[in-house]
């Protein structure tokens, strides 16, 4: 492996990034290296790139990509090598592409909430309603309907045989009231698809068809938004809007049909129409809410009599029309409320579902494989996000709670996601989490109990218009270490919580500075910085793509979230005193609430040889102490976790890798472990890997130093190190002591 830079620790020092990524990063030191180096670096970046491109063509492109970001970083790649800047730390993380891996998401358009200027113009169509018993749903609908016509629309009323006679008394009122209505009464019930063939012999040549369930609620403005397609391309044979519940066309997700209100449809709806109106392909329409294009009705004819009673009539119809040239979408501007199953509740789903599924697979099965593609790739996942924030408003009870976090994962993440559990026995339906560190500036997420959505956004500005909706929320700061932009993130928290609850929650220490574990720039821990340092560490450097921040002008922001901030919680007295000590005053607002230890390592049997570490292991959490403490010859040491790759233990020495908690003791006991050393030369705001040593009952040692300090120091089995982390020799005897003899 090259020769690697500690301060390259800070670019790749994520535990859940792939092997490969330090490599890569060596590309930052390619002016200084010597030709036979840079040759050694070229093979490794060509055997990285290879990994991800297929064709001879395609690794070129990404080698003249990646060589082009170099070349335009360099200056700022030059001065990080130097200074070791954390500022330029988060922006050459972007620009290399390097982020937490927090699986697949759909990147949120800057233009989403772009929405079409002014009124459309409403075209004549007729609207077909088929209508069988259910008579309070009809009437709900029939009594909302003519708010959202014009007198270019038709409708006609099919009453498919209804037993009950209320029906026929609110049809007539209706078609009495509005004069462009006819009604048809069928003597006995036919089914959904010869309703439909009636009413379609009766509209106008020039009128297109809308499909309107009796258990709908369409907003207002709504024909003209879901004709809008047809008007524009010829070749769209059908449009259907979004819905509450609408199969794959469910917002919050597909296949969770959620029940409608006249409130919930209409601030669906008013989200809807911020959007900038797209209309995308479809497998199928879905005949709650349907448009059919008049042109396409004259070349294939109408539904198929094979499906009787209902369900399949409307994808057997778009597959015909799809084989002529006919293209189905969705209009993702537009919300059509539907109970779902009730049109006809004469009949049972499930039967009627079977039968036509049957006729559908044998005359297409290319079918069901279009829709299970379409749904895995959900190509209205931004507009489906925008208007679930507005749905989530409508279902909360209390305060929405919005954290604010990073993308890679570790204590921090525990911590959030046991809070976000505690968050939904409490009331919290939904969630949301703003993710910084990713492969885009923000990730925002909205967690249900039975759905996540997920979106990546570069825009802040987007970010708090998907936001708008959530008129009651409680802001938390959790974690931020990685933010693209470290010096915004106040401003941010201050924008999202302003008129709300803000709470902040002390996973590290990045409301003091931006070196989040208050290491200096020489790599070691002097106390809070004083406000006037000008050490490059506890400031951010400007860089070609962001403005530079002093520490001084960033205690002056956090200190503004401190001032307005409702409630603080540290998680040991340490990062209290730390934070008084920084900002003095916000101890009245402080809890200290130490984490919970849900699961802990049984007790070991004492007389191991080998010195065990603890998590993961980097620069601050001790790397070049473990790396000097093996090369002086001390006894061998095992890492349970991994190890940063700026850091090399030879053998004898063994870094076992990720693991998990419940492996803890048998790892120890495969080490032959009998002692812990946990080596961090910075303050923690919390250490498992402490509490989960000290439970083993074997000896635990630990420099003097934040919660881990406090931690062993309380411990019958803990030992103190006063030491210099880097007086080796004295580390290393002082370990020695904690082996029996």
């Amino acid at each position: 492996m090259l020769p690697c830079k500690p301060q390259i620790g800070a670019l790749v020092n994520c535990p859940l990034i792939g092997p490969g990524i330090a490599e890569i990063m060596f590309m930052a030191r390619m002016t200084k290296l010597p030709r036979r180096a840079r040759s050694v670096l070229l093979s490794l970046v060509a055997q990285r790139l290879g990994e991800t491109t297929e064709t001879t063509f395609t690794r070129a492109r990404a080698w003249f990509h990646a060589w082009q970001t170099v070349w335009h970083a360099r200056r700022d790649i030059v001065r990080f090598l130097r200074t070791g800047d954390a500022g330029l730390a988060y922006d050459l993380r972007r620009r290399f592409g390097l982020g937490g891996t927090l699986g697949a998401a759909q990147p949120v358009p800057d233009d989403l909430f772009q929405a079409s200027d002014g009124p459309q113009r409403s075209p004549p169509a007729t609207i077909v309603i088929p209508i069988y018993n259910a008579a309070d749903m009809v009437e709900r609908l029939l009594g909302a309907l003519p708010d959202t016509l014009s007198p270019n629309q038709a409708i006609i009323l099919v009453n498919d045989g209804s037993s009950d006679p209320r029906v026929a008394q609110i049809t007539s009122r209706f078609e009495r009231d509005w004069p462009t209505t006819e009604t048809i009464n069928l003597t006995e019930n036919q089914g959904f698809v010869a309703a439909v063939t009636a009413a379609i012999s009766r509209v106008h040549s020039d009128h297109h068809v809308i499909l309107l369930n009796s258990d709908t609620i369409p907003p207002r403005d709504w024909i003209p938004r879901l004709l809008a397609p047809i008007l524009a391309s010829d070749n769209i044979a059908s449009v259907t809007p979004l819905s509450n519940a609408a199969e794959i066309l469910s917002v919050p997700c597909a296949g969770l049909d959620t029940a409608p209100t006249a409130n919930l449809i209409d601030a669906m709806d008013r989200a809807a129409q911020r959007l900038r109106p797209r209309a995308v392909d479809l497998p199928t329409g879905i005949g709650f809410c349907m448009a059919l294009n008049r042109r396409y009705l004259d070349r294939i004819g109408g539904f198929d009599p094979a499906f009787g009673q209902g369900y399949g009539e409307e994808v057997d119809w778009c597959q015909r029309a799809s084989a002529v040239g006919g293209r189905h979408v969705v209009v993702t501007n537009l919300v059509v409320g539907h109970l779902g199953g009730a049109s006809f509740g004469a009949e049972t789903r499930r039967r009627k579902v079977a039968h036509a599924s049957r006729i559908i697979t044998d005359r297409y099965p290319a079918y069901s494989g279009a829709v299970a593609e379409w749904e895995r790739r959900d190509p209205i996942a931004p507009e489906r996000l925008a208007i679930a924030m507005a749905w989530a408003a409508e279902h909360a009870t209390g305060r929405i709670p919005i954290y604010v976090a990073h993308a890679i994962g570790g204590g921090a993440e525990t911590a959030l996601q046991t809070e976000i559990a505690a968050a939904r026995k409490t009331g919290a339906e939904t969630v949301v989490i703003l993710r910084v560190g990713g492969r885009a500036n923000w990730r925002v997420e909205l967690c249900g109990t039975r759905f996540t959505l997920a979106g990546d956004v570069d825009d802040v500005e987007v970010v708090h218009a998907l936001l708008s909706p959530l008129a009651h929320r409680h802001v938390i700061y959790s974690c931020a270490v990685h933010a693209a932009e470290p010096a915004a993130i106040p401003n941010e928290l201050l924008r999202l919580a302003d008129g709300h609850r803000l709470s902040v929650r002390l996973h590290d220490f990045f409301p003091i500075s931006p070196s989040w574990n208050l290491l200096g720039s020489d790599g070691r821990f002097h106390g809070v910085p004083r406000l006037e340092t000008h050490d490059p560490a506890h400031g951010i450097a400007p860089t070609s793509t962001t403005p530079g921040c002093s520490h001084a002008e960033w205690r002056s922001r956090w200190g503004r979230v401190m001032d307005l901030a409702d409630d603080i919680t540290v998680f040991a007295p340490s990062g209290a005193a730390l934070l008084s000590a920084a900002y003095p005053g916000v101890e009245p607002k402080i809890t200290v609430r130490p984490h919970q230890i849900l699961q802990r390592p049984p007790r070991l049997p004492s007389g191991g040889q080998t010195l065990g570490v603890l998590g993961g292991i980097n620069h601050p959490k001790g790397g070049a102490v473990l790396q000097a403490l093996s090369r002086d010859g001390a006894r061998r040491i095992a890492i349970i976790g991994e190890l940063d790759g700026c850091f090399h233990l030879p053998p004898p020495h063994v870094v076992n890798g990720r693991y998990k908690q419940a492996e803890i003791a048998r790892l120890a006991q495969t080490y032959d472990i009998g002692a812990w050393f946990l080596p961090s030369v910075c303050p923690e705001t919390f250490s498992f890997a402490t509490h989960e040593a000290l439970a083993t009952g074997l000896p635990v040692a630990c420099f003097n130093l934040g919660a881990q300090g406090e931690t062993v120091a309380d411990a019958p089995n803990g030992h103190l190190f006063d030491l210099d982390p880097s007086d080796i020799p004295a580390i290393a005897a002082r370990i020695e002591t904690l082996f029996p003899r």
